[in-house]
């Protein structure tokens, strides 16, 4: 449509250089080309006027600006703005039509500034964390929850993990709360990263540290599990969310991600990310037109 209304300009351009010379022409006598000579073409040059100047307005409205705040999460956000995560937003919001002004900060504050409307939506949200958020009707992604803990509760089985946990001093990541997230009735630790969760639980100031799996994967923990001889046990999984603020443009985003995400669900383009990220976990193609 663009180029439609960009090759309309262009020729009333060229009818107005037509327009001109053949007033130069008719008016070439010093006496004839005087006051209303020079209005007459005036009149005819604030008559193209018009078809061209909304040209510019028109495609000035195309993108819209988003503001996405979020956690670095190797492998999904990274700093270059590469990643699983990133690669799926920028296919429910395109390029073409939306301008994603990221900002990277620690969970706790990415949702606050979400829930104060200082930012548009906030990645991996769990449905206990997104309570004051809009979430997306169908996940993004699944939180692999492990416990990590010492050699002496060992005696945990995979049964009946959950219902012993309260009996336990927890802990996790800041503003993970997954605590409630699992339906646990209790009050954990929240540190700051999970050098410092693993370190408390070595020392024995926590029984037990709820992180995500994809976390304890990463270089340096893994070191630390090995150092620290801390055992871990995967317990849950847990869905998460996209979260937009509670706004008339956070509802109109969620609105149009829910519609976007489907239809790509539909139509497997998010099974080939799968593929090419295979950690995430992605509802089925099934989930068309059901709640998963």
């Amino acid at each position: 449509m663009f180029q439609v209304q960009f090759m309309q300009m262009l020729f009333m351009q060229v009818q107005l250089r037509l327009i001109l010379k053949r007033a130069r022409a008719r008016f070439a006598c010093r006496r004839c080309f005087g006051l209303r000579s020079l209005r007459w073409i005036a009149v005819a040059f604030s008559l193209s006027l018009p078809l061209a100047v909304p040209v510019v307005v028109f495609a000035a409205q195309q993108v819209e600006t988003v503001k996405l705040v979020t956690k670095h999460w190797p492998g999904y956000t990274n700093t270059d703005h590469s990643g699983g995560y990133f690669e799926l937003v920028r296919l429910v919001l395109p390029e073409s039509q939306f301008l994603l002004k990221t900002q990277f900060s620690n969970f706790n504050r990415a949702l606050v500034m979400v829930q104060k409307q200082q930012a548009d939506m906030v990645l991996a949200v769990t449905r206990v964390d997104g309570k004051q958020l809009l979430l997306s009707e169908l996940p993004i992604d699944a939180d692999n929850i492990v416990a990590v803990f010492r050699d002496q509760l060992l005696t945990i089985g995979t049964a009946n993990v959950l219902t012993q946990l309260p009996k336990y001093r927890l802990a996790w990541d800041l503003a993970y709360n997954y605590g409630p997230a699992l339906g646990l009735n209790v009050t954990g630790y929240e540190v700051t990263d999970v050098a410092q969760g693993l370190e408390l639980v070595s020392k024995g100031r926590v029984d037990v540290y709820l992180a995500e799996q994809a976390d304890l994967a990463l270089p340096g923990p893994l070191v630390q599990l090995k150092h620290l001889q801390l055992q871990q046990m995967l317990i849950a999984e847990l869905p998460v969310y996209v979260g937009f603020s509670k706004s008339s443009k956070g509802l109109r985003l969620k609105r149009l991600w829910d519609q976007q995400f489907r239809l790509l669900l539909q139509q497997g383009q998010l099974q080939s990310l799968q593929q090419t990220y295979p950690n995430m976990v992605l509802p089925a193609q099934d989930c068309v037109g059901t709640v998963c």
